[in-house]
C-alpha cells in the first residue's frame, strides 16, 4: 500500500515486482482491489514519439525472468558473446543480460543492458560471465537472491555480493 498526500497534483509509483516476497494477507483481511485507470492525456506535449521499435525473442523478458545469463567485456567481441552465453542461457530456460561495457563494445543491443544506466533485475539466479562487477552493474542486479560470478581475475567491487565465485585460469 501507498499513502500520498491528496494534495499531490501526480501521483506516479514504480516498483520492481521481483525484488519483494508478497506480502501476506492478515487475519481477516481481504486482497487489494487492483484497478485499471484510464491513460492521461497532455495537450502540446513536449516529446515527440517516433517509433517504436518490438524484439521478438524466445528467452524470457530480461525485467521479469527467474534466472538470467549476462556477458561483459572479457568476452572479447560479439562472437563470443554469443557463442558463450546463449547457448549456457538457453540451458537454463534463463534471460540474456550484457554490462555497459559489453553493451558499448557494440556486442549485443542496449535492451539486454543490466545496471544503473541499463535494466534493474531480481531473478533468483544471476550469472555473471566475464563481468568486472562495476558498482553501476551491481546496482542493477544487486537484489539477485544467488548471484554466481564466472572470470578470470578475483578483484572487483561485485565480490562482495556474489553467492559463488568461478575463477579460470
Amino acid at each position: 500500500m501507498i499513502r500520498a498526500p491528496g494534495t499531490l497534483k501526480i501521483k506516479f509509483f514504480t516498483v520492481r515486482g521481483t525484488a519483494f516476497a508478497p506480502a501476506p494477507l492478515q487475519e481477516n483481511e481481504e486482497a487489494v482491489k487492483v484497478e485499471n485507470l484510464p491513460p492521461v492525456e497532455v495537450s502540446n506535449p513536449p516529446t515527440e514519439h517516433i517509433k517504436t521499435t518490438i524484439t521478438k525473442s524466445d528467452r524470457p523478458d530480461l525485467g521479469v525472468a527467474s534466472r538470467i545469463v549476462s556477458g561483459g567485456r572479457a568476452l572479447k567481441n560479439a562472437e563470443t558473446f554469443e557463442k558463450i552465453i546463449y547457448p549456457l542461457a538457453d540451458a537454463l530456460g534463463a534471460a540474456v543480460g550484457a554490462s555497459r561495457a559489453a553493451v558499448d563494445a557494440g556486442y549485443v543491443d542496449n535492451s539486454l543492458q543490466v545496471g544503473q544506466t541499463g535494466k534493474v533485475v531480481a531473478p533468483e539466479l544471476y550469472i555473471a560471465v566475464g563481468i568486472s562487477g562495476a558498482i553501476q552493474h551491481l546496482a542493477g542486479m544487486k537484489d539477485s537472491k544467488m548471484i554466481v560470478a564466472i572470470n578470470k581475475v578475483n578483484k572487483y567491487p561485485a565480490l562482495l555480493s556474489i553467492d559463488l565465485n568461478f575463477l579460470l585460469f
